[in-house]
């Protein structure tokens, strides 16, 4: 089978995560540059080294479900992506950043060493709950 790459975008930088090849656990892959250029090399290589054949990319919704500035972001972004040929799916990602925060902090990271792991660790949040959602049904 193959594998499912999770994005978590930002302005500045890119959050990945893989699947393994049977769908049911995502690692950390690393985090990339969020400038075109440099993220569209990164992903074509990976695209094709990885065997991937769907790509989830976060979509940041309000606590209310609603879409803001950074949802219509987002959507551009996996538009950019969806280029690829590589089919995209948007995924909520309502408290990746939160939850991978606290789970960084129980493990005795500081807030100050975070801030390039916490991308990483908030699209392994998203990749892990779009999995988990999958195989549930």
């Amino acid at each position: 089978m193959s594998r499912v790459l999770g994005l978590d975008w930002g302005t500045r930088r890119i959050g990945v995560a893989i699947s393994d090849e049977a769908r049911r656990l995502a690692v950390g892959l690393a985090v990339w540059p969020a400038d075109e250029s440099s993220f569209s090399l990164l992903l074509a290589k990976t695209i094709r080294e990885d065997d991937i054949t769907l790509i989830v990319v976060g979509l940041p919704v309000s606590l209310k479900g609603e879409e803001g500035a950074s949802a219509a972001a987002a959507r551009k972004f996996a538009e950019r992506v969806a280029q690829t040929g590589v089919p995209v799916e948007l995924h909520d990602e309502r408290f990746t950043s939160y939850s991978a925060s606290t789970a960084l902090s129980q493990i005795g990271i500081s807030q100050r060493k975070q801030r390039g792991k916490l991308d990483m660790a908030a699209a392994v949040m998203l990749l892990q709950s779009f999995l988990d959602e999958r195989n549930r049904t």
